[in-house]
């Protein structure tokens, strides 16, 4: 069996203090091979943040794919909001987007994430449709995906997402070998099995561990790989520790 651990939206500067330090030993008691970031790390793109968002994940010693969410970007510096973005998140994580590789499984990074978009909300996702070929490329491995909005509306979720080119971006992977999608931004962990013609994925959708909440307390999920059995199961930060949720249980 193979585990993952999926985190998303620290949102350090406004990170839920005893949920995030008590996150490091309930994600270390797992004994997972490896953590997925889907985003978000910092609330407002300061170095510090991206400092402590850091320090934290040292915390955790697995391998790791870390990708920027739309808070990642300064946001007080208007300048470099629009020119570089990016800059800051580059310096400590890295300016290409990561890839994990294990046996039977490759785990690919892509960047939803814009510093400044034409459009009133700035901070929806926004799908590179040459990034994301390069990220599917053409071997035919499984793969899995990992960026910071989710490509379709999450059902059920308290915020509706728009992002650009997302509906090109969920037809495109269900007809690729990509056979799991994890996101953040909503707050709010989730998994659906979107079906697109020509084929189908898993959506699986992270909540957050700031104190930026919707529905849910603090959160992060535990993604279990057995036979092409895929069990997701949410921790849910309650009272002083993480009790364990069953999402659900899909074939992959």
């Amino acid at each position: 069996m193979m585990k993952l651990i999926q985190v998303a939206d620290l949102h350090f500067g406004r990170e839920c203090k005893p949920a995030i330090t008590a996150a490091i030993s309930a994600i270390n008691s797992l004994q997972a091979d490896a953590l997925i970031v889907a985003g978000d790390l910092t609330q407002r793109g300061k170095t510090s943040e991206f400092e402590a968002a850091r320090d934290w994940l040292s915390q955790i010693p697995l391998p790791q794919i870390v990708v920027p969410g739309n808070h990642d970007t300064p946001m007080l510096n208007l300048y470099a909001r629009a020119h570089e973005p990016f800059k800051r998140f580059c310096e400590l994580f890295g300016e290409d987007m990561q890839t994990l590789k294990f046996p039977g499984l490759k785990i690919v990074g892509l960047n939803t994430a814009r510093g400044w978009q034409v459009r009133r909300n700035w901070a929806e996702g926004s799908v590179n449709l040459d990034d994301l070929q390069d990220a599917l490329g053409d071997t035919p491995e499984l793969k899995a995906l990992v960026c910071h909005h989710p490509f379709r509306p999450v059902p059920g979720a308290p915020l509706t997402t728009r992002t650009k080119r997302g509906a090109r971006a969920s037809q495109a992977i269900a007809r690729s070998n990509v056979r799991m999608l994890f996101t953040g931004h909503v707050h709010q962990p989730a998994i659906q099995n979107w079906r697109e013609e020509g084929g189908q994925y898993l959506a699986i959708g992270a909540g957050t561990l700031s104190d930026r909440l919707r529905e849910w307390p603090p959160s992060f999920n535990e993604i279990q790989l057995n036979s092409g059995q895929v069990q997701v199961i949410a921790h849910a930060y309650e009272g002083t520790r993480f009790v364990p949720r069953k999402l659900g249980t899909f074939t992959l």
